[in-house]
Formats: structure tokens, C-alpha cells, sequence
């Protein structure tokens, strides 16, 4: 996942001038701008330089006073400090949805299968369940704590726990077999090292995005989104339990991609 000198990367962003400058950026959140006529919005300190973008072949093209914006797919070699653009066009590439689903709870099913509608005392099928985890998540003992929906009218509440016995006694009596826990592979206290490592550098490695994702099997990931991934970062997520990061590089060397990194 590391852009060396010389490899060649795709990407999709934007493109935009500033001065005599161009530069690449990932497609970042910003706020909505309540001006007019609205101003080209400088590239921020995600963004890489670029020699060779063509402004006629991006889309949703726009200029205002010399300054020049549009999103492009790029195709280039980088060189180290910047993208030599080869190839480009407007189009967006597509991605595959690889959120979770959160539909078939880790565990089995109980005899009968998971139960239908919502505990007695409600009307109807609300869709949603109704206990009280008291302090579970606060203390660790529940990692993670997610409502599955296996079927219409079904809802499992998934817990990956790394006290399962502490979930247990508080949960089970009052979701009855509408619960599920399993053992977390991870501690909370594992995976707040791991955030606030990235945390603390996150300008620094330019990352874009941080958040612990919970998976399809309940279990909990940290999630960075960063520009590329240097050497450093590498090393670093190479000396972490496998499973406990994702690294999301918006840069990506055209080798890794092609094998799906």
C-alpha cells in the first residue's frame, strides 16, 4: 500500500488550482458554503501537488476568478513529492458497499429460531428493542453493542464482550433468547491505544477520517482514512494484532489495487 518513487497510483478527487499550482485531494467533507458567487475552496493539507491535470476533462468543473475546480479519476507515476497526471477522466469509479449488513447474528440461532415482534408490554413491531445496558460499555465489559436484524420482525441485540458472564447477568433477563454474546477479540482498552495513537498524529500522517467500525460479526475495528501510507505507518500497523486497523489509503499504488487491498 506504500507509494514508492516511480510506482503508479489512481485515485479519485478533486483537482483544483491555486495560483500557479494544481493539486489532488481526496473527496473530503466540507461545510456548505452560504455565498455567492461561492468561492473556489483551497486545497487543504490532504492534498498532493499534480503536473499534467486537465481542467477540460474533470466534472462538475467550475472557476471563479482564475482559480479552477473539478473531480477527476487520475492515473499517474509518483514521484515522490508529486503525481505526474497520465491518464484521466470525469468519471467516478465504482466501489463496492463493504458496510456491514448486520443481518445474521454470530451466534446460533435459538430452537425455534430468533424470535418475532418485540417484548410483551409494547404494541405492535416498533423495530427496535428496549433494555437498559446500565454500565457495561463504560467499564469494558461490553466492546461493542449492535441490534441485528436477521428477518422482518426480528431484532438481535449482538454484543461482542470481553466479560461476557458481567453482559450476561445484566442483559439475558431482559432480552431473553433476543440476545446474543460473543468474545471480543479486542479490549476497549486495546483499541483506544490504537485510536488515540492515530489520534495524536493525525494531521502529521494526514488522516482524513477515524472511527471504530463494528463488523458483521460484531466484532470492532479502528478505521483511518488517510492520504497515503508511508513507510512509518506501515511499520506501526505491521506491529499491531492482526484485525484490530484498517488503513484506508486514498492514494493507492495501481499494484495494490489490482490485487483489492
Amino acid at each position: 500500500m506504500v507509494p514508492r518513487a516511480g510506482d503508479q497510483v489512481r485515485a479519485w478527487g478533486r483537482l483544483v488550482t491555486e495560483g500557479r499550482e494544481t493539486w489532488f485531494e481526496p473527496p473530503l467533507a466540507v461545510p456548505l458554503i452560504m455565498i455567492h458567487p461561492k468561492p473556489v475552496r483551497r486545497p487543504r493539507s490532504e492534498a498532493v501537488p499534480v503536473t499534467g491535470g486537465d481542467f477540460d476533462a474533470v466534472a462538475d468543473r467550475y472557476e471563479l476568478d482564475g482559480e479552477v475546480e473539478g473531480w477527476a479519476t487520475v492515473t499517474g507515476t509518483w514521484t515522490g513529492h508529486l503525481l505526474r497526471v497520465e491518464q484521466q477522466t470525469a468519471g467516478r469509479p465504482s466501489v463496492p458497499d463493504r458496510s456491514p449488513k448486520w443481518q445474521v447474528p454470530p451466534c446460533p440461532p435459538p430452537p425455534g429460531g430468533w424470535p418475532q415482534g418485540v417484548p410483551s408490554g409494547r404494541r405492535g413491531w416498533s423495530g427496535n428493542l428496549d433494555f437498559d445496558p446500565g454500565d457495561l460499555q463504560e467499564t469494558g465489559a461490553a466492546v461493542t453493542v449492535v441490534t441485528f436484524r436477521p428477518g422482518d420482525g426480528q431484532a438481535v441485540l449482538v454484543v461482542a464482550a470481553a466479560d461476557p458472564a458481567a453482559v450476561e447477568a445484566r442483559l439475558r433477563p431482559q432480552l431473553g433468547s433476543r440476545l446474543c454474546v460473543v468474545p471480543s477479540r479486542w479490549t476497549k482498552s486495546e483499541l483506544d491505544a490504537v485510536r488515540g495513537h492515530l489520534h495524536d498524529r493525525f494531521w502529521d500522517w494526514r488522516l482524513y477520517s477515524l472511527r471504530v467500525d463494528t463488523l458483521d460479526d460484531a466484532q470492532a475495528r479502528v478505521r483511518a482514512q488517510l492520504t497515503m501510507v508511508t513507510p512509518k505507518i506501515a511499520d506501526w500497523a505491521a506491529s499491531l494484532p492482526p484485525g484490530i486497523l484498517t488503513l484506508d489509503s486514498w492514494l493507492l499504488p495501481v499494484r495494490a489495487a489490482s490485487q483489492g487491498t
